[in-house]
């Protein structure tokens, strides 16, 4: 028998696969599918769309963009580059076109932390009261129940915000009236300027037309706010006129054949630099440019005196007819130029530091000789000076640049008369002008009266401050704002007078020796597209003073930072710095990118008795976030990419020494730590948009900046014998400089053929953000040992 019909019993009879295009012949899409396919028929149908401009899913969009126009307010829109179905750029056929407008939906997003600051709170009003949402709504009740128990109190205060809050009363209406406007500047302005309704009076949030009427600004309790808060005079023309202009000093840089740096004998900090692939002109003290700009830049660089009449008369006057979106787009131009000139600063500012540090001993140390100093780092480049001046160079090359396109813009132009001067001003430099000069002011005594009373007001209605000459009975420092500025002023006295050795060093609060200071706190902010957090703490302190012997005592200065960056629901880490050192061991670590690349690993005990130098500059340059995601604007499939990119970093110079002397009893010559730690992150956030619909293009317009922000600590705590007697300095002060989720960023979607098109506008994220330079403590003196301990 043969086998061959076996063989073909054992293998499958073969069916056709029948072809997709075949099986879905049948199917119809709807708006839906085109707009998110999630079936193979679907799939095919938008893949038909990419060709076709009368395939099913093209007509389907078109037709509920056509209609979706009708439902929808009209603005005037600047038109960006937009993407087509190849992923060509096409540059807008106009340069502006009137859109249907959708705005951001304020109930996605969340902000939370910075409770230690009055700006906490004003951002967290800012992010909820505008959405509609249950937790929103408890707030807003929230704090209309608070500022009725505070107005029923008069004039009296009970709390450190509540005491700002009136001292400052005239700005706290407006700025009340203001939270619930988001990021609408004009909306802001209109608040600000609104006129009095016919029969009525002016309303009280109405501040630039109140104080054009007054000038002077008071409290609650009529009251002028002292000290007064005015614009400033002599402001520049816009920030194009802000860029440093080259003088002589005591730095001269040129070009030569090598890369060198001479100190001048005898002269403090001063040097003569060489280098030898220098392309362009280098002054240490400002941007070399061509005569012809610095000359326009000195013209413009104290121009206007600004004043409530001021901002209205250019919003009404010279600016009235210039659209909005355009005054803003210049903003953010010069938001980017403004970033370049302060990196500029800073970067100048390390340069003279390093030169200090390395040439002019510090106060009470011993200078350390290239022979003997000791560092911690053996990767260091033999003059780190010389990268950073070549730095310099490219940045102003950065600045020339910048300054050509502002030219380009008209931004660098003196207008004549009334004409428009778009680059000059907008609603939102106002906002944010006024927002600044108020917010630092109130932050300022906020953080004082956090200081003096630890918001403990109950203690201030019967507290005397008796002692020697100081004689104050007790009573109550409560019933006004400028009554409980009498407190801290005789707080002072009654310090002053409870010791005379060490009163520099006494806790406003507690009368006690004070041997450490410290600042920490958190905040996150966001919505579903971008969002960003982050955390920090900083201490400079002496330890085991008290019973320990004087070789034991322990200086000690700490640090940390951390952030995170998020983009469509991805986060990432951008940077963990950790700092900890003392005059034995020296800990500094520095990650970023999700702790997977180490850019500074420092573990290493000191020497007694041996100066150590640690000092350097560590960054990483990283796109840190990268994703797509499909939205849909209006109605309209477009496929958003997202970015998180910029500079993570930390800057260290520290020193150290511990020399005891003696056997069986140490004495102490020198003992402390000093220096200066800066850990960083100046991280933005971008959107670029891609379509596959034959009919549509889209673009992005806008940025944000998502983490600009640094926590500088500077500190210096030392003992050294001087006279015979152990002499104790402290000295510590550090600054948290942030900008977080300030900018916008909205997609532009054009669909359909002319006359047949429907244009719109969605803003995908849009925050005031936060914008401070806070101080977190700054403290001094130089007090006897014996006397500190005597009080322990």
């Amino acid at each position: 028998m043969s086998s061959a019909p076996v063989l073909a019993q054992s293998f499958p009879p073969i069916i056709p696969v029948p072809n997709p295009i075949l099986l879905c012949n049948a199917y119809v899409p709807t708006l839906e599918d085109c707009q998110n396919p999630t079936t193979l028929c679907a799939n095919l149908a938008r893949n038909a769309a990419k060709t076709n401009p009368n395939a099913t899913c093209n007509v389907l969009v078109r037709d509920a963009a056509l209609n979706a126009v009708a439902s929808l307010p009209e603005r005037t829109v600047l038109v960006p580059v937009t993407r087509n179905a190849s992923g060509q750029e096409i540059a807008p056929d106009a340069a502006t076109k009137s859109v249907a407008f959708v705005a951001e939906n304020p109930n996605a997003r969340y902000m939370s932390g910075l409770s230690s600051f009055m700006l906490g709170t004003a951002h967290r009003d800012r992010t909820y009261f505008p959405a509609s949402t249950k937790a929103a709504s408890l707030m807003r009740m929230a704090r209309i129940s608070q500022r009725n128990a505070w107005n029923n109190s008069g004039n009296t205060v009970d709390s450190c915000r509540e005491y700002v809050h009136e001292k400052y009363y005239d700005y706290s209406v407006f700025e009340d009236a203001i939270s619930s406007s988001g990021t609408d500047y004009r909306k802001i302005f209109n608040i600000a300027y609104a006129q009095a309704p016919s029969g009525g009076s002016v309303p009280a949030s109405a501040m630039g037309t109140r104080s054009i009427a007054d000038p002077v600004q008071r409290g609650k309790d009529g009251t002028p706010i002292q000290p007064a808060i005015q614009f400033p005079a002599g402001a520049p023309k816009n920030e194009f006129f802000t860029v440093p202009p080259p003088v002589q000093g005591k730095v001269t840089i040129s070009a030569s054949d090598v890369d060198r740096v001479v100190v001048i004998p005898g002269v403090m900090g001063a040097a003569l630099i060489q280098l030898k692939d220098l392309d362009r002109p280098l002054n240490l003290y400002g941007t070399v440019l061509p005569e012809a700009t610095l000359s326009t830049l000195a013209n413009g660089a104290s121009y206007y005196n600004e004043s409530w009449s001021w901002h209205l008369g250019m919003s009404t006057v010279r600016n009235a007819n210039v659209l909005d979106e355009r005054m803003y787009e210049l903003d953010r131009l010069q938001e980017e130029f403004a970033a370049l000139v302060q990196q500029r600063k800073e970067l100048v500012t390390s340069i003279t530091s390093e030169l200090a540090r390395r040439y002019r001993p510090l106060p009470g140390m011993l200078k350390a000789e290239p022979g003997t100093s000791s560092h911690l780092t053996d990767d260091e480049p033999q003059d780190s000076l010389i990268p950073q001046l070549y730095q310099l160079a490219s940045l102003d090359a950065v600045i020339e640049a910048a300054l050509q396109q502002a030219q380009a813009q008209g931004c660098l132009n003196f207008q004549i008369g009334k004409a428009a001067a778009p680059c000059d001003w907008s609603p939102k430099r106002f906002a944010r002008r006024v927002m600044n000069l108020y917010q630092g002011a109130r932050e300022q005594d906020f953080q004082k009266c956090a200081t003096y009373t630890r918001d403990d007001f109950p203690d201030l209605k019967a507290k005397p401050l008796q002692h020697g000459t100081v004689n104050f009975p007790a009573q109550d420092y409560t019933t006004s704002p400028s009554r409980l500025e009498t407190y801290f002023t005789r707080r002072d006295q009654y310090l002053r007078a409870l010791s005379s050795t060490v009163g520099t060093m006494l806790d406003p609060k507690t009368a006690q020796p004070r041997l450490r200071w410290e600042s920490g706190d958190s905040y996150s902010l966001g919505n579903d597209t971008f969002g960003a957090t982050a955390n920090y703490q900083v201490a400079v302190a002496i330890n085991n003073v008290k019973y320990t012997p004087d070789c034991g005592l322990s200086p000690e200065m700490t640090g940390s930072f951390t952030a995170t960056g998020s983009a469509l629901g991805i986060s990432a880490n951008l940077i963990n710095a950790q700092l900890q050192v003392t005059q034995k061991r020296a800990d500094i670590d520095l990650d970023v990118l999700d702790n997977t690349v180490p850019l500074v690993d420092i573990h290493q005990d000191l020497t007694l008795g041996q100066f150590n130098i640690v000092s350097g500059k560590q960054e990483k340059k990283a796109t840190l976030v990268n994703a797509q995601a499909t939205f849909v604007v209006v109605v309209v499939p477009v496929t958003l990419g997202a970015k998180v990119a910029g500079v993570v970093g930390l800057e260290y110079a520290l020193t150290a020494e511990h020399t005891v002397t003696g056997t069986t009893a140490c004495s102490v010559t020198n003992l402390g730590v000093a220096g200066h730690i800066k850990p960083y992150a100046q991280v933005d956030g971008e959107l670029y948009a891609s379509v596959d619909l034959f009919i549509i293009e889209a673009g992005v317009k806008g940025r944000l900046q998502l983490v600009h922000a640094a926590v500088p600590l500077d500190g210096r705590v030392w003992l050294a014998s001087s006279g015979g007697q152990l002499k104790l300095r402290m000295e510590g002060n550090s600054d948290l400089k942030f900008t977080f989720l300030s900018g916008s960023i909205a997609a532009y979607v054009e669909v359909g053929v002319w006359p047949f098109e429907a244009e719109f506008e969605e803003t995908l994220v849009s925050w005031n953000g936060i914008q401070e330079n806070v101080k977190l403590f700054n403290h001094a003196f130089n007090v006897n040992l014996v006397d500190l301990r005597s009080l322990l």
